[in-house]
Parts: structure tokens; sequence; C-alpha cells
């Protein structure tokens, strides 16, 4: 069987997986929509960056997360004021 190769938005997998916390943090609705709306209007604002990888193999998130942990955690701020102030559910 040949492996099966796929390519990852690091940025939309350092997004999905910090924007909880921020969601939790700065206390915007939980909801599936607002929290699909933060990450939505976060990566509108970052340059996708991507990347290959065998089905099997999962996302190194360290290794890009000290490059990009700056501009993602900024743009996911300011996406939940947006959020919170507009809430569209």
């Amino acid at each position: 069987a040949r492996d099966e190769s796929e390519y990852v938005n690091v940025m939309q997998a350092l997004v999905q997986e910090k924007v909880p916390k921020y969601i939790k943090l700065l206390g915007v609705c939980p909801c599936s929509r607002c929290q699909a709306d933060v990450e939505a209007l976060a990566l509108s604002h970052l340059e996708p960056k991507y990347m290959v990888l065998q089905k099997c193999q999962r996302f190194p998130v360290s290794v890009y997360e000290n490059h990009y942990n700056a501009a993602v955690t900024s743009q996911i701020i300011s996406a939940c004021r947006v959020v919170m102030e507009n809430p569209r559910h």
C-alpha cells in the first residue's frame, strides 16, 4: 500500500488548537458558530502556510508554534473581541 499524503495549513492547525483557550479566557460565547467565526476571522488575517504530511503523521505543533505564536495569538485575541461585540448566533 502506498502512503497517503495530505497538505495541512499550519496556521489553521495552530488557530484551531488555540481558539478554545482564548474563548474561555476572554469570555466569548463558546457555541460552535462563535468559535467558527473567531477561527475564520483570525485566519483571514494570517498568511496561510502549507506543509505536506503522511496521513498517519501527527501535525508537529510545537515546531511551528514557536515561530508563529505571536502572530496567531494576536489575531485570535483581535477576532475574539470582534465576535464578542457582534455575535452572529
